[in-house]
């Protein structure tokens, strides 16, 4: 079968899922690219011919050529195993053996870097520089970032958070998340009435009507998860941090750090930021609690002994 058939049909198959328009589109942009990579560098169209060798070369090419990290290389391998094993349920690919056997994901540094608040300054400094220029991009997207580091949302909670899911009374945010769970969380006074005042400038400027989306364009349309992205991306060019990776989702890992740093506790953390398991959020506390330092400090041997 042509392989371009084949990821076609899995997409489709995705569709009837009933997974989110996000997932689709990642899974589709990730093996679309595959694609290209077996059609216009190895030179093959059909799927039977791809085997292990093409899997290893191709995750060769993400890290030499393209300079994917080891998170983005595992993020694609993990989609390429989903789509292979469709293939071979559906007797689309007939493999000799395990086409992805003794191929490991990369090791990942455990380290997680943040924002300081000369970074978050730089940001919010610029952020006002440019309303001058762009008045409403600015703004929004200032406005953006500060949800982001008040409420530790995603870019595809922050694409899909309607005004209507923002409940100031009582100061409540309705987030429709990963595999369409929606939950609400509180949000902290400072942010509600940034958000006030934001909702009254939307106002002003689509004179009385704005549009249902939070965070959309001048024409009131959503703006994409994908968007979100490139506004940092472009942003990272402006800065130039050299100690620090800016992008939407270093905002998260900034909320969580300084969280636990003021005492907030796992279970909290954990709805905060509406991880399924304790996984991540342990890890957090691993690396920035400091309960364990405390406790030492206060319970150590050596504090009864004259040395």
């Amino acid at each position: 079968m042509i392989i371009k058939i084949a990821v076609n049909d899995f997409l489709e198959e995705r569709k009837h899922a009933n997974l989110s328009p996000y997932t689709i589109k990642t899974y589709k942009r990730i093996l679309i690219r595959f694609v290209d990579y077996c059609i216009n560098i190895e030179g093959i169209a059909d799927i039977s011919r791809v085997n292990r060798d093409i899997i290893k070369r191709y995750l060769n090419y993400l890290r030499s050529s393209k300079n994917n990290g080891p998170r983005t290389i595992n993020s694609k391998l993990r989609i390429l195993k989903v789509f292979f094993n469709y293939a071979v349920a559906e007797d689309m690919y007939e493999a000799e053996g395990n086409i992805f056997k003794n191929i490991r994901y990369a090791k990942i540094d455990d380290r997680i870097s943040t924002f300081s608040d000369k970074h978050l300054q730089q940001i919010l400094k610029y952020f006002d520089k440019e309303s001058r220029n762009k008045p409403f991009h600015a703004y929004r997207n200032k406005i953006l970032t500060l949800t982001m580091l008040s409420a530790g949302l995603r870019r595809g909670e922050l694409s899909n958070l309607r005004w209507e899911d923002v409940d100031f009374q009582n100061r409540l945010i309705c987030v429709f998340g990963k595999k369409r769970k929606v939950l609400s969380i509180p949000i902290a006074n400072k942010l509600s009435d940034e958000l006030v005042a934001y909702y009254v400038y939307l106002k002003e400027f689509f004179d009385g009507e704005p549009g249902p989306y939070v965070f959309c364009s001048t024409s009131k349309e959503q703006i994409t998860a994908d968007t979100i992205g490139s506004v940092f991306k472009r942003l990272s060019k402006k800065m130039n941090f050299d100690d620090v990776r800016l992008s939407a989702h270093t905002f998260r890992h900034t909320f969580a750090s300084r969280a636990i740093k003021k005492g907030m506790d796992t279970i909290t953390l954990q709805r905060m930021l509406r991880h399924e398991s304790t996984q991540m959020t342990e890890r957090y506390v691993n690396m920035w609690g400091s309960d364990l330092r405390e406790k030492n400090e206060k319970y150590n041997p050596l504090n009864d002994i004259e040395i």
